[in-house]
């Protein structure tokens, strides 16, 4: 009877080791796909990690929070952000009674999923009760106190309080400079001072601190992280709301290259190529910025088919050479006459393309009928919303507006605003576009404070591109 019941024992605990060892696989393979950069696998075998760790029945701290950590971080990676606030508060709670740095590690991340929410007063409630504990075991303006003053500034500027904010701003910054500690937070809080000072119209501040912030960038080697390419859209921006769009091109420009090879900007990328997109219709090069749009379109239609005479256009189109140019996209279009979708999808590209020909050219009437002709036959395509009908209408209203027709750039305007309230997913070009064209038609109308008006709309358009903060991966462990 001794024996068996010494039997029962041992496989009591034998069970309870293998249960061990399978939350522990579980929780190591989760941590290899979370370094992959595969969160939805990361999460799916964390969670059956922290169930298995459960049934354990083992008291340990440690190793839930662990668990839990990871959990928070690949729901951050999967911008889940609600459900990571969830595994965070657990974190927070185990943590309460000794409130250490990891505590307040725990709070610095949870108002960072807090500001992806845009509930940025919940995250001033983490960032400060985090600040408050950091100064009771750092010295004062240590580099964790000063990342902390960092996101503190950053949150009271998302949160509209620029007052508290460029206080914030001012003290940590300063001491950036003193110490030198030109981190990654530095950099972007150097970042969202520039935008704070654009929008209260002090230009030239805004200047500074993108310039401090790109030297900093390249003074650390960091030219090829999301930080710099921050700086140098936030610097083109600058020079855009100066109205010095050359200017401006060149650091859009360098913007998008760094998102195009550097590590983790590509979620940054839209908002960069949206800013450049609008620099170029500013500039009045249409064409350009439609090559600069279609990188962030929804790819609908098929891409044309190779064809030597379409080349041969576009070829003697930059070379200025708009006769022969106009000859061969005549023929180019006659090889699309059929009524099925592919021809027609063809047809359409080519015949835009020879409506910007016409623009550049300075045939103002003829590239008007080939653009309503291309908008025709978008509709016919693919409806009303869409972002290239939108794009077309836009285009219109600016060759209206260089033919000073200003209710015609007007109506052009409208539509695309009615047309853009309807239409899914985001189309900030297209609507920053579309009220830049608007300021110019009251402007030509001489209504200077509807003009006025509408650049506080477009102004807080841009800004709301501008605020967008690129997702990293949360530190981890």
């Amino acid at each position: 009877m001794a024996k068996r019941y010494t039997l029962v024992i041992w496989l009591f605990w034998l069970g309870l080791g293998a249960q061990a060892q399978a939350w522990k696989e579980d929780f190591n393979q989760a941590e290899r796909f979370y370094r992959d950069k595969n969160y939805a696998k990361a999460l799916s075998l964390g969670e059956t990690s922290l169930k298995k760790y459960q049934e354990t029945g083992e008291e340990g701290v440690e190793d839930r929070i662990t668990i839990l950590r990871l959990l928070s971080a690949a729901c951050y990676g999967k911008e889940q952000f609600a459900k990571g606030i969830t595994y965070l508060d657990t974190e927070i709670q185990l943590l309460g009674k000794q409130k250490d740095t990891v505590y307040c590690a725990a709070l610095l991340h949870k108002a960072l999923f807090q500001r992806q929410l845009n509930k940025h007063d919940l995250a001033l409630t983490s960032l400060l009760e985090c600040r408050q504990l950091l100064a009771k075991h750092h010295k004062n303006k240590s580099r964790k106190l000063l990342e902390c003053d960092f996101q503190i500034a950053i949150e009271y500027y998302l949160n509209s309080d620029f007052e508290k904010a460029a206080e914030w701003f001012k003290t940590s910054l300063h001491q950036v400079e003193t110490k030198k500690f030109f981190s990654a937070g530095a950099i972007e809080a150097a970042y969202f001072y520039g935008l704070l000072n654009l929008e209260i119209k002090k230009n030239q501040d805004a200047l500074h601190n993108f310039n401090n912030a790109i030297h900093w960038c390249e003074m650390t080697q960091r030219t090829k992280t999301v930080e710099y390419a921050l700086v140098l859209n936030g610097l083109a921006s600058a020079q855009n709301f100066n109205h010095s769009f050359g200017e401006a091109e060149k650091y859009f420009q360098s913007a998008q290259t760094v998102c195009e090879n550097g590590e983790g900007c590509k979620n940054y990328y839209n908002e960069i190529l949206a800013c450049r997109a609008v620099n170029f219709q500013q500039l009045g090069k249409f064409a350009t910025a439609e090559e600069i749009l279609k990188k962030i379109l929804p790819h609908h239609e098929s891409k044309l088919p190779p064809l030597p005479t379409l080349d041969s256009a576009q070829a003697y189109q930059a070379l200025g050479d708009y006769e022969r140019s106009e000859e061969l996209y005549q023929k180019a279009l006659g090889r699309f006459q059929s009524d099925d979708k592919e021809s027609l999808m063809a047809y359409a590209e080519i015949n835009y393309n020879l409506s910007i020909m016409y623009l550049e050219k300075g045939d103002l009437p003829t590239a008007l009928t080939q653009f309503s002709e291309t908008r025709e036959l978008i509709e016919k395509l693919y409806g009303y919303y869409h972002r290239k009908y939108v794009n077309v209408l836009n285009t219109m209203g600016f060759i209206f507006i260089k033919m000073e027709s200003w209710v015609e750039a007007e109506a052009c305007f409208r539509q695309s605003f009615q047309i853009m309230n309807r239409m899914l997913g985001k189309s900030e070009a297209e609507n920053l576009a579309a009220l830049e064209g608007m300021v110019e038609v009251e402007r030509g109308k001489g209504s200077l404070t509807k003009a006025d008006s509408i650049t506080a709309v477009a102004s807080k358009t841009r800004f709301s591109l501008l605020k967008q903060i690129p997702l990293r991966p949360q530190t981890y462990p």
